[in-house]
């Protein structure tokens, strides 16, 4: 007897982040740049009517550069999908800060675009989901209320969007203060958001607590492959079903071979020079003469100019006297 396969039941949101809508295309893509955006934005339009118009949550960046040109924000006023919920990053905000969201692209884009919400330190309810909206720089201003407020009657999930920098494990020795690795999010947060969905690291990761139901966080990354060092990075995006608070992921269509690698050879190049330069001088200079005497002998190797030595030597004499 021949079984019958079971239909996979209708996602209650699909989750993305960093779109990064530009009319200026990366300085490695040798396609058809605009085309390639619009070819990901048709596709979660698609997503979203297969699985029966489910709201799109973005976790920012919207647009690359806030003050978008006029051309863009009509391309994308027609090709954004719908329904959509955002919340503004950093490249969303003049200055970026949320104090100027009003002269913004995103904020025209609100204005007369249907099916497009962004969430300014505000929640809303959609379906089945209590969504609280977090932009880029207001962590530390999220009410206690919002954070603690129970589920309303028609919700079934609570969920956190954050435009927050969060690394899917140990934060680098680089990293910034205030940024958060995924399971400290999850600790942080996770006894009162279902699902946290975080913006701004451009690389894909999902975190876990407490077994296959637990509160779960969702960095989507990149919408686009926008650098050379991406060419093997596959973009996604995922499917949220709230019922059993699953996270399946969906690869975007991608094309191969659009990255050209010129620009970072060339830049190596350059680099390689200028350590051979370094290393040569250094072998040059005696290390018992004085910081003086060698700067003097750098200043006659390099035939650099009077007033440049002036300065040098005037800001030199003033750490001396100091």
């Amino acid at each position: 007897m021949r079984r019958t396969k079971r239909k996979q039941p209708a996602a209650n949101a699909i989750l993305t982040a960093d779109l990064h809508l530009t009319d200026s295309a990366p300085i490695s893509r040798t396609d058809d740049y605009v085309q390639a955006q619009e070819n990901k934005l048709n596709f979660l339009q698609e997503l979203s009517n297969k699985n029966d118009n489910c709201p799109i949550l973005c976790a920012g960046d919207i647009f690359d550069k806030w003050k978008a040109s006029p051309w863009l924000c009509s391309w994308a006023y027609l090709n954004l999908p719908a329904p959509l919920i955002a919340i503004p990053g950093q490249h969303d905000l003049p200055m970026h800060s949320l104090e100027y969201y009003n002269k913004s692209a995103l904020c025209l884009l609100e204005e007369v675009r249907d099916n497009l919400k962004v969430l300014e330190r505000n929640e809303i309810t959609h379906g089945n989901l209590y969504i609280v909206g977090v932009p880029f720089g207001e962590l530390n201003n999220l009410e206690e209320e919002k954070i603690t407020a129970p589920r309303n009657k028609t919700s079934t999930r609570k969920i956190l969007i954050l435009h927050e920098l969060t690394w899917p494990s140990k934060k680098p020795l680089w990293g910034r203060t205030g940024d958060y690795t995924g399971m400290e999010l999850l600790r942080k947060y996770g006894s009162h958001f279902d699902l946290i969905l975080t913006g701004d690291n451009h690389d894909s990761f999902i975190r876990r607590e407490k077994g296959a139901t637990g509160p779960v966080l969702v960095n989507p990354g990149s919408m686009m492959r926008m650098a050379a060092d991406q060419a093997n990075y596959k973009p996604k995006c995922c499917l949220y079903y709230a019922k059993n608070n699953e996270v399946k992921e969906v690869e975007f269509p991608i094309s191969h071979n659009v990255h050209d690698r010129d620009h970072i050879d060339k830049n190596q190049e350059r680099d390689e020079r200028i350590t051979a330069y370094i290393e040569r001088m250094n072998k040059d200079w005696e290390i018992g003469l004085s910081f003086r005497k060698n700067l003097q002998a750098f200043f006659a190797e390099n035939q650099t100019p009077q007033k440049i030595r002036e300065v040098i030597w005037q800001h030199l004499e003033e750490e001396e006297v100091q």
